[in-house]
């Protein structure tokens, strides 16, 4: 049923696909992933349309099941299809148990069917972030867990999931900015590009509601930072504290010099 169901979303996405898109974007990720050349719009009209004739009359539990398995298949428009399916019909429906399946998204990550940064983002930015923002503190927090995970990939969506939330702070829930620093206390010990980019991404998006935290913390983690994470970090702070940081990072004895 699973396996009939992956081969006619494939089918659909690959009947919308366009060589020169699937180029565009083959040459965008450097060839760290495959393509299909199907446009988004395109991948959310084939998931809502396989729903919509005869998706409706699955369970749950075979809908989990169904978006898994998508996001283990070899392309990404497969895998965003599998990301879709939970973001836009199982979230909003209050049908994703986080306790059970964290884990099993965890597997995908450590299993290497998500070992690209685009793929990452995708699912932190639609998945991760949507659900920790339904479900609350307690689902949050086990997603930071993630901080501690050997695959860089997870490691880094602990704290990407989180950067549509951060710009609130603590309006998400009472130690909300703390939790979110933790993260990245973890996360930039790691010289890795995408570790000390993610830890940027998130701590810009965090200083819109506590420029003074994230500049406190930065300061204090300057030898641990690539320029490329310490920009991305003070980007929003103003010119004055911007400025400051970035010479002290210069001046950094051991300032660790990000990859270009």
């Amino acid at each position: 049923m699973i396996d009939s169901a992956v081969s006619t979303i494939q089918q659909q996405l690959q009947a919308g696909a366009d060589p020169r898109t699937r180029q565009w974007w083959e040459g965008y990720l450097k060839g760290a992933v495959g393509f299909r050349g199907t446009k988004m719009a395109d991948i959310r009209g084939v998931v809502h349309s396989w729903y919509r004739d005869g998706g409706t009359g699955w369970r749950p539990k075979q809908l989990r099941d169904l978006a898994i398995e998508l996001i283990r298949q070899e392309l990404t428009e497969d895998k965003l299809a599998g990301i879709l399916l939970i973001q836009e019909i199982l979230i909003p429906a209050g049908q994703i148990p986080w306790r059970t399946e964290l884990p099993r998204w965890a597997r995908l990550f450590d299993q290497g069917f998500i070992s690209d940064w685009n793929t990452c983002d995708w699912f932190c930015v639609r998945v991760l972030g949507p659900l920790a923002a339904a479900e609350g503190e307690a689902c949050a927090r086990r997603i930071t867990d993630w901080r501690r995970a050997r695959n860089l990939w997870r490691r880094r969506a602990a704290g990407v999931a989180f950067v549509n939330l951060a710009p609130r702070g603590d309006a998400n829930f009472p130690g909300f900015t703390t939790m979110v620093l933790e993260v990245c206390d973890r996360t930039v010990q790691h010289p890795d590009r995408f570790a000390q980019t993610g830890t940027g991404w998130v701590l810009r998006e965090l200083s819109r509601a506590e420029p003074g935290r994230v500049a406190a913390f930065v300061e204090a983690r300057l030898n641990l930072m690539s320029r490329e994470a310490v920009r991305m970090s003070v980007a929003k702070l103003n010119d004055g504290e911007r400025n400051r940081l970035l010479l002290a990072h210069g001046a950094a004895p051991t300032a660790r010099r990000g990859r270009r």
